[in-house]
């Protein structure tokens, strides 16, 4: 069977592994594994935080490694952007050459986003270009996230209540990786 490494935030929610199981569940459904981080092996010996760290790291490579395809929840997760961890796991898989597909749990420009972040309009540069609160330039192509996600792989997005934990985005990944990559 092929196998789809699950990356995103869910991890760190309260219900992290009942997510995990969820998704697991819509991918074994329809004739996949899924690969959950939380699943990966650690070293026994990786007991000081740091050390415990890398060896999360060196499992979740070796998860990436292993899979034939990548599912990402691109949702904003601690700011306007996506989680910093899920992005590397994404620039990961697509320079291996994996099928990498994301979904957001919301709707709009990453740019509107950051507008909101800033609690306040965007300031300007001398060219009118809009900056944020620190005055640096504020990417605006239209993309839900920086444009080095969103130009490389397939992103659906939709609104969700539940941001994290909504799984139809996810859905839709299942159902188009289905006919870039059959079971």
């Amino acid at each position: 069977m092929k196998s789809i490494y699950l990356a995103g935030p869910e991890v760190f929610h309260a219900d992290a592994f009942a997510l995990g199981r969820a998704k697991q569940a819509l991918c074994g459904a329809v004739g996949y594994v899924g690969l959950y981080p939380l699943d990966g092996a650690i070293e026994a010996e990786a007991t000081e935080p740091r050390d415990l760290a890398r060896s999360i790291y060196r499992s979740n490579i070796g998860m990436i490694r292993a899979a034939d395809a990548v599912i990402a929840n691109l949702t904003p997760f601690r700011g306007p952007g996506a989680d910093a961890g899920t992005v590397f796991e994404v620039g990961f898989a697509v320079a291996l050459g994996k099928t990498v597909l994301g979904y957001r749990n919301v709707v709009g420009s990453y740019a509107d986003r950051v507008r909101i972040w800033n609690g306040a309009d965007f300031g300007g540069d001398a060219d009118g270009r809009p900056t944020d609160r620190d005055g640096l330039l504020v990417e605006d192509f239209g993309f839900g996230d920086n444009l080095m996600i969103d130009a490389a792989i397939t992103v659906f997005e939709h609104e969700a209540a539940a941001s994290l934990t909504d799984l139809s985005g996810f859905t839709a990944c299942l159902k188009r990786l289905q006919a870039l990559l059959p079971p």
